[in-house]
């Protein structure tokens, strides 16, 4: 029972989600496409499966926060002149069930039905390159911290307070800590899993327009935790169990990460997220 004994942790590191511009933008962009397929092919499915993608995940981070799951700050939107404005916690949050759902559901159904259409694919490429550019060009939270306060010692912080300070900076810079291996986790995916698997054989004429987009949808997102894992936004943990019961901390090898970070990307973004077709558009 090593998957049960074992721990298994996906940690996401820094400020999480506390750019409103770009979530807005992230938004703006996916309701473009669901515009562009209306205008183009007269459906609403890009629409159908991006509001009810949102409105499930907004609940979802709303759970999150409420249970300490993921702590996420304040988010502000900067204008042109480079001020900042706090959003309101509740919108904060339905802004990011609008980028954790709406965002990643849309672009998988919209790209996986063109996925054969070169001029489309230019556009989806060239989006994954902006989503590329910002996340290499952010600084996590403890490179962002640790420079402010480099920047507050030369100005005559004392040494004791300085280590002080920076480590408090790597303890605290952890956004969210989840534990993918519990049984309730494996047991709602497990669940989740099979009853995809019997609509889809219910439903075989879905077959192609669904693994289109779980191909589509994959893809930018190993794209984006490959990048995020080079610059420590996103790491593992693994906590062993010992022959008395005690757990000790394991440093996760490469494979370790692989499939640790595989498993997120394919059965709880892939897989999990087939489901939204399956509610709003079958």
């Amino acid at each position: 029972m090593t998957l049960f004994n074992n721990k298994y942790y996906i940690i996401r590191v820094g400020d999480f989600a506390t750019n409103g511009n770009k979530k807005i933008f992230y938004s703006m962009f996916s309701t473009c496409l669901c515009i562009e397929e209306y205008l183009s092919t007269n459906s609403l499915d890009c629409f159908r499966i991006m509001i009810g993608s949102t409105l499930v995940w907004t609940l979802i981070e709303i759970f999150l926060n409420k249970t300490n799951t993921r702590v996420i700050k304040p988010m502000y939107v900067t204008d042109f002149s480079g001020i900042s404005m706090k959003i309101p916690k509740y919108l904060g949050i339905f802004l990011q069930g609008f980028q954790e759902g709406g965002v990643v559901t849309t672009f998988g159904l919209y790209f996986g039905d063109r996925l054969n259409n070169y001029n489309y694919m230019m556009l989806f490429h060239l989006f994954i390159f902006y989503i590329m550019v910002n996340v290499l060009l952010k600084e996590n939270g403890i490179e962002y911290t640790r420079n402010k306060v480099k920047r507050i010692k030369t100005f005559g912080m004392n040494k004791q307070i300085y280590n002080r300070v920076s480590s408090h900076v790597v303890q605290t810079t952890n956004a969210s800590k989840r534990q993918i291996n519990t049984f309730a986790s494996i047991g709602i995916m497990s669940y989740i899993s099979f009853y995809n698997a019997i609509t889809l054989y219910n439903n075989p004429e879905h077959f192609m327009r669904q693994a289109n987009m779980f191909l589509a949808m994959i893809y930018v997102c190993s794209i984006w935790t490959i990048i995020a894992y080079y610059k420590n936004f996103r790491k593992v943990e693994i906590e062993i169990m010992r022959e008395d019961g005690e757990y000790v901390s394991k440093k996760p090898t490469f494979i370790d990460t692989f499939l640790i970070l595989g498993y997120d990307v394919i059965f709880e973004i892939g897989i999990a997220y087939i489901t939204f077709y399956n509610w709003f558009i079958m």
